[in-house]
């Protein structure tokens, strides 16, 4: 365990519980402040309720009521997209990526790919 404090704020779209739960808990354990959202819907009513955008979000792509493609395309109509970067976290290594997102990590992904991608991409809170 870390202890290690990131002023990175993630929000983190993931409609499995059980892998939403424990990344969030692995995350959270090396510093992060993590926003859990459970689809794309509910990852736009988490960020209206925060006051500055994430430093990073990390996308599932294929969920519920609404996918991560819709989720990219609101954040892009709305210019949130300038303000933040996208990882998306899929188990499906073929699905074409989102026009705007920063990478790709496959799902199962390995703790330490997910902690270097995150340093590389995040923003650190201002």
């Amino acid at each position: 365990m870390s202890t290690t404090q990131h002023s990175t704020t993630l929000l983190l779209v993931e409609n499995n519980r059980d892998v939403r739960e424990a990344l969030k808990e692995i995350l959270e354990s090396e510093g992060y402040r993590v926003l859990p959202a459970v689809n794309g819907q509910d990852a736009l009513n988490v960020l209206a309720r925060q006051e500055r955008i994430p430093g990073l979000i990390l996308l599932d792509l294929v969920m519920p009521v609404m996918d991560g493609h819709a989720f990219i395309e609101h954040l892009r109509r709305t210019g949130a997209l300038a303000l933040t970067r996208v990882l998306v976290l899929t188990a499906h290594p073929t699905l074409p990526l989102p026009h705007g997102v920063s990478g790709r990590l496959g799902k199962p992904v390995r703790l330490e790919e997910l902690l270097d991608a995150i340093a590389v991409h995040a923003a650190p809170a201002a």
